[in-house]
């Protein structure tokens, strides 16, 4: 006999399902979050409240009695879930269907028998919506809402902005460009290093602010000591996310280089605190970046080009920086914030659980 009861069932453990979870939550009290950790044997362990489960048919077993399960990402979670009675809400993180699914044509069959099974998708960009609907999803069951910011900040004042970097164990002096990525092939490391080289000739004084975390740490250390660029290289261990955004709102830019991406909420959150950014010309960011309008872009992977955009935030005046930051927060305000983006979710929710 079905229950009013939610399941979030997720691999993933990031900002995203932090706020997923607590939007639920918020949603019905007879709500849990089933967490599947993976092992490197390939073995894992989904933990909920009152389960150890260690099989996918026991995950099956376990939702029969949901009244919704909500599941992602769509390539590692969903696609492994059979079905029950409940209804099956998906939620994608873009490189699901963009990066996984474009480059397995198994796993794309695998994913669409399970999209076109659920009562709703839910992903943040026009390119992965446009995907799932050519895989079969009914355009009114997908939910498109940006991953944005949860909150507007105001720049701190060049006085504090000092004295937050100092209590923060950042540089004092100098102009910080955050590359806050982990250093993974995808989101493309090593042409930020390139492309700081090039931009230090001409701009000595740029400090690269790396977080040491990812596969290419080693390598983007080796590369930036073979350029002789090291030294202007600050790096920082992964952040809580509160001291992560506090990082972030004292920087003089934000740099991206994914080779593809859905909406970044580090973006979004840059951006709505007035920072300006620098992103490769990706699906999910050309809705938000908009060359020389709302930020800086360049192709993937062209390190000349990126370098070229990141030069045009030390050649523009304060004027102009602001009025690129302004532009930016009056679109994130407008379109991207979680509030809205909750709001539209929760009312989906609501709608297919009385219908």
């Amino acid at each position: 006999m079905a229950t009013n009861r939610w399941v979030f069932v997720t691999d993933r453990v990031d900002a995203h399902v932090d706020r997923f979870d607590r939007l639920f939550a918020s949603l019905n009290p007879d709500y849990e979050l089933l967490s599947v950790v993976r092992e490197s044997s390939g073995d894992f362990l989904a933990q909920g409240l009152d389960a150890e489960l260690t099989t996918w048919e026991e995950i099956d077993q376990y939702l029969g009695d949901a009244e919704v399960v909500i599941s992602g990402p769509l390539d590692t979670v969903s696609a492994e879930l059979k079905g029950g009675p409940y209804r099956h809400v998906g939620i994608s993180w873009a490189t699901d269907v963009m990066v996984s699914g474009a480059s397995s044509a198994d796993l794309l069959t695998k994913m669409q028998s399970a999209v076109t099974g659920m009562s709703l998708v839910v992903t943040d960009n026009y390119a992965t919506e446009n995907a799932l609907i050519s895989l079969g999803v009914s355009e009114d069951a997908v939910i498109r809402i940006p991953w944005g910011a949860e909150e507007t900040q105001d720049l701190p004042s060049p006085v504090s902005r000092a004295s937050d970097r100092e209590k923060l164990g950042l540089p004092v002096g100098g102009t910080i460009i955050f590359y806050p990525r982990s250093l993974e092939p995808h989101y493309d490391s090593m042409v930020f290093v390139t492309a700081f080289g090039a931009l230090l000739g001409a701009h000595p004084e740029a400090i690269a602010l790396l977080v040491e975390s990812g596969s290419e740490v080693s390598a983007v250390k080796r590369a930036a000591k073979e350029r002789g660029i090291a030294d202007s290289l600050h790096w920082i261990a992964p952040q809580p996310p509160e001291r992560f955004r506090q990082i972030l709102e004292i920087s003089d830019l934000v740099v991206v280089t994914p080779r593809t991406d859905g909406t970044s909420v580090t973006v979004m959150e840059a951006m709505a605190a007035g920072i300006p950014v620098v992103s490769s010309l990706t699906s999910g960011s050309a809705e938000w970046v908009i060359n020389g309008i709302t930020g800086w872009s360049f192709p993937v992977g062209d390190s000349q080009a990126l370098s070229d955009a990141m030069m045009r935030r030390f050649s523009s005046t304060v004027d102009e920086i602001y009025s690129i930051t302004e532009r930016a927060k009056t679109l994130v305000d407008a379109r991207a914030g979680w509030a809205r983006s909750s709001r539209i979710l929760g009312n989906a929710l609501k709608l297919i659980t009385h219908s």
